[in-house]
Formats: structure tokens, sequence, C-alpha cells
């Protein structure tokens, strides 16, 4: 799937995440994540790579457009979510895309730069037998549903989670 998809859906996993993270003697969410609760995120967000790079689909967004469009959705979050959510968020958005820094990384410095660095797929859903990647332009209902479901999944998880993931925006005050 195209970037911009993977960073929505680390955004929506940390909204989950986030409403998970409680000291359950106080019942407030802590100050901050712990080491264990980043290394969810990472592994959330990697798993949710995998995921959706499973799933049929094509690539709907131009890949400079794509790089653009992820950059600054991250942008936002960031200043939209608490502060104690910045790390996590960081961590499940590395997570999404780390797969593909790892796999196609390489690859795109070589064909960039005319390098020769190894080229090597770690991940799985990279392989051709467990990727849905559709390149021939067929499927392309089945390919709109599941970037759809992913749109509507991860912006339903950022409206359930909304209390416990952002900060609360200062209210204008009335002339």
């Amino acid at each position: 799937m195209n970037v911009t998809f993977h960073v929505l859906s680390a955004v929506g996993a940390t909204a989950v995440l986030s409403s998970r993270q409680k000291d359950w003697e106080s019942r407030k969410s802590p100050a901050s994540f712990s080491l264990p609760g980043l290394a969810g995120a990472l592994i959330a967000g990697v798993l949710l790579h995998g995921v959706l790079d499973w799933i049929p689909h094509s690539y709907p967004i131009n890949s400079v457009v794509d790089v653009g469009a992820s950059l600054a959705l991250l942008a936002v979050a960031m200043a939209l979510v608490r502060q104690r959510h910045r790390l996590p968020l960081s961590m499940c958005a590395l997570g999404s895309l780390l797969p593909d820094l790892v796999d196609l990384g390489p690859a795109i410095i070589n064909k960039r730069l005319g390098w020769s660095l190894p080229v090597f797929k770690f991940f799985p859903w990279h392989w051709p037998q467990f990727s849905g990647s559709i390149y021939d332009g067929s499927r392309g209902f089945t390919s709109l549903s599941c970037h759809l479901l992913v749109v509507t999944a991860s912006l339903a998880m950022l409206y359930l989670y909304r209390d416990s993931l952002f900060a609360e925006l200062p209210v204008a005050s009335g002339p």
C-alpha cells in the first residue's frame, strides 16, 4: 500500500494503544509509555504494515505525492496528539514504515544514486506469494474497497479514542 495508508493506520493504532496505557491504581493515563509499551507500538506498526500489504491493493497515489502526504499527515498528527503520545506515535509510525525501508530502501537508493547495495526482501509480505500488490490495473473495485476499509477503520479508531489521544484544542474566547 501507499505510505499514506501505512501512516494513517499507525495513527489509528496509536489511538487504540493510548487508550490502553493506564495506571490501574489511579485510573489515569501515565505521563509516558513504558519501554514495553513503546516496543509494542513499534511491533504493532510492523504487523499493521504486513496486514495492509497482504490485502489486495493497487497504488492510487503517485509516489512523490504519497511521501509528501504521509509526511504532512504525520506532522499534523504530531501537532494534535497529547505530548505524552508523541513518542508512541513515532514508534508506531516507524514500525509501519520499517518494512519498506528495509526491503525496498536499498533498491530505491540503488536506482536513484547508481549504487549497488544488496537487495533482499526480509519481510514475507513483500514476497510475491504473500503480497497483495496489484500492478496491472485489474481488480480495481477490490483495491478501492480495501483502501476505503483502511481509511474507515483508521478514522473510526481516531474518533472512538480521540479523548485519550488528542490534546484539547484551546477554545477561542468570544468578543
